[in-house]
């Protein structure tokens, strides 16, 4: 049986935007953070695995948002291992506000790094057991982001600095959400917001390398936008995002890069 794990959190102001809003980096940091206690509550914290050698990397998720918590709200955040093969694992997370709706949805698929090596490592009954999630043969198929339109897409560069490296030796996971979202104009930012979206992450960017963050829009009923993130023509981590108006602005409003 599945082991949950729930944690309360008010939302401090340095985890929104301008609008007092969380940021979808900064959701992500608040996900891992009850993903390693969670670990730590059932005696698979960070140290067990670096005796082992190993650290679990992310490799996909999925957001379903109905809306972002705002500066000092409470929310509780649940997660839960669903499922694991020899090569993946999955986990969810739910973030409800003080009267128990839901506003967030989050999938992720994890994945076990050798920390010597850098390359993917087996997933050991050892290591997933204490999570009661269930074992299965099948890789699940996902839906994978949709490719950027070169004929229409803008870029933006950055360099990968000391300050982006978290303790596991790579950049974090919350810094590619802001090379992704950066792409985009304030003015859109601030007319738009999430309501879905995927991010892969395929190869790890190092100290020093130059990334190039890689957008387009589009509109098939809906508004979108494409995502990569590229280091010398190499992409390192893909995203799709669903986008709705915050004030009633039209699907051609708000749209300039």
């Amino acid at each position: 049986m599945n082991q949950s794990y729930k944690q309360n959190q008010v939302i401090s102001y340095y985890m929104c935007d301008r609008n007092q809003q969380l940021t979808l980096s900064m959701l992500v940091n608040l996900l891992m953070e009850v993903s390693e206690n969670h670990s730590a509550g059932l005696g698979r914290e960070e140290s067990f695995m670096r005796e082992r050698g190993i650290s679990w990397i992310i490799l996909r998720y999925e957001f379903n948002i109905t809306r972002m918590p705002t500066y000092k709200e409470e929310v509780e955040i649940e997660t839960f291992a669903t499922e694991y093969n020899k090569l993946f694992t999955y986990r969810e997370f739910i973030v409800k506000d003080k009267n128990n709706r839901q506003l967030i949805q989050v999938k992720a698929t994890f994945a076990l790094m050798n920390n010597a090596t850098r390359k993917m490592n087996r997933i050991s009954s050892e290591v997933v057991e204490p999570y009661g999630a269930e074992f299965s043969k099948r890789i699940r198929r996902s839906t994978k982001p949709q490719d950027v339109n070169s004929n229409q897409a803008e870029e933006k560069g950055y360099t990968v600095r000391y300050f982006d490296i978290d303790a596991n030796q790579h950049v974090n996971n919350s810094k590619y959400i802001e090379w992704l979202l950066d792409s985009l104009s304030p003015a859109f930012l601030s007319a738009h917001e999430i309501q879905h979206g995927i991010i892969t992450f395929d190869k790890e960017v190092k100290e020093g390398d130059t990334v190039k963050s890689i957008v387009s829009k589009r509109i098939k009923d809906e508004l979108y936008s494409d995502h990569r993130i590229a280091v010398e023509g190499t992409i390192h981590a893909s995203a799709t995002f669903k986008w709705i108006e915050k004030s009633g602005m039209g699907l051609n409003d708000g749209n300039d890069q």
